[in-house]
């Protein structure tokens, strides 16, 4: 996979995460905890979920010792979640606009013991998963977001690139 096509999924998984924060932002605090029965149950946990998923995620394909899972009870509201957040947001888009052409093809070894042992994959199918593990995460909280009653967005990724190409003919 191109180096350059990484680089947009990753601009594009962020700039629509970016445009579910806002909807997040609306909600009062105790929507942002309020547990649903499904998946990690309120947007905090969904939130919380996706950014230790992608440290995680990052600190593997980085060749860095695995960090701690994030703790929900550790965020206790939009703007504590939120730094956090812009945290591994900037790590990870730091990491995928340097990485080099090279890189993106070499194997790695993943060891996943509660997965069932160890697992190789392309350092590109990895980066793939984790847009594509944000992609459904997001799809989970715009769902729980309306159902809370707050407004919601569309993030289809065509969505973006159309959006990218009216502000490059402006």
């Amino acid at each position: 996979m191109d180096v350059h096509a990484i680089q947009v999924l990753f601009d594009y998984n962020y700039t629509a995460h970016d445009r579910v924060w806002d909807c997040v932002m609306e909600l009062s605090p105790e929507q942002f905890v309020e547990e649903a029965d499904y998946s990690w149950r309120s947007i905090r946990n969904h939130l919380v979920h996706v950014m230790s998923v992608d440290n995680r995620w990052l600190a593997r394909v980085d060749n860095r010792p695995l960090p701690d899972r994030l703790e929900p009870a550790d965020y206790p509201d939009q703007d504590a979640t939120r730094e956090m957040w812009n945290d591994v947001r900037d790590n990870v888009i730091s990491y995928v606009t340097t990485i080099s052409q090279s890189a993106v093809s070499e194997m790695l070894a993943i060891d996943l013991p509660h997965r069932g042992g160890q697992y190789q994959n392309l350092r590109w199918e990895i980066l793939l998963h984790m847009v594509n593990h944000g992609t459904d995460h997001r799809a989970q909280m715009l769902a729980r977001l309306h159902d809370l009653g707050a407004i919601t967005v569309e993030q289809d990724m065509i969505l973006y690139l159309w959006e990218k190409q009216r502000r490059s003919l402006s």
